[in-house]
């Protein structure tokens, strides 16, 4: 009899034992699956936010033409060549450009006069207003202009300037400009600056500042990104690519 006990008593054990291991197994594998859901969700929608980016991306690159609403004067703003104009274009680009971001327009007569004011703040601040590189450009606008809403862009691509312009923001860039515009050949000073306002297929448009005819200009983008150079003092082989690009606030 105490045996026949001890046989069902084993058997119960076995039996509960079984049936514990087998709802551990399944309660494992559920997290398991549960867990596994989880991280496929969360990579589909990493995978969903990527694929949105570049979706997005590509809305902007498919956009081949933009054109925006810029005042011009050139940086002789009445064509009358004292020698401080000679040496305002970067003034003359960084105001052009401002004034597009704050919805601002000035009579010639004002431009002029601002030109002329910005040239004396750099002569307090910087002892020149003579071949203003891209950072002094940017204080100039900061702290004269009052201006603070821009980027400094670094070694920019093709790419990245025409999804500024196509955001409706304005660019202010330097160049090496020696020999780069075929309808001036008298003399070349070697830095110039200008703004960049719209792209077409395969140029550039800007309002190069050095005649009042060059409204509108277009450049070979190939060209104006090759010759893309910002100040140095040193020499030409030192100079960086860099320009400013303004943010267009609505």
């Amino acid at each position: 009899m105490k045996n026949l006990i001890v046989f069902f008593l084993l058997i119960s054990w076995f039996v509960s034992y079984s049936l514990y291991s087998n709802q551990k197994e399944i309660s494992y594998t559920e997290m398991y699956n549960s867990k596994k859901h989880e991280l496929l969700s969360v990579s589909n929608e990493k995978e969903s936010i990527v694929d949105k980016k570049n979706v997005e991306e590509k809305i902007v690159k498919l956009k081949n033409a933009v054109n925006l609403d810029v005042q011009f004067y050139p940086q002789s703003p009445f064509d009358k060549w004292w020698s401080i104009f000679d040496e305002t274009c970067e003034e003359a680009s960084a105001l052009i450009a401002v004034n597009y971001v704050l919805d601002k327009e000035m009579t010639r007569e004002e431009f002029r006069d601002e030109l002329l004011w910005m040239v004396d703040w750099q002569n307090e601040v910087f002892w020149d207003y003579k071949h203003t590189d891209v950072n002094q450009t940017a204080k100039m606008m900061k702290e004269y202009l009052g201006f603070s809403d821009f980027k400094i862009l670094d070694n920019p691509s093709l790419n990245e300037i025409k999804i500024n312009l196509t955001n409706n923001n304005i660019i202010i860039a330097p160049f090496y400009w020696k020999g780069m515009n075929p309808n001036f050949l008298n003399w070349w000073p070697e830095y110039h600056f200008l703004v960049i306002k719209w792209y077409s297929e395969n140029e550039f448009i800007t309002h190069e500042v050095w005649s009042k005819h060059w409204e509108n200009y277009n450049y070979i983008q190939e060209d104006l990104m090759d010759r893309l150079h910002d100040y140095d003092s040193s020499s030409v082989q030192n100079w960086k690519k860099r320009l400013i690009v303004l943010n267009k606030t609505f």
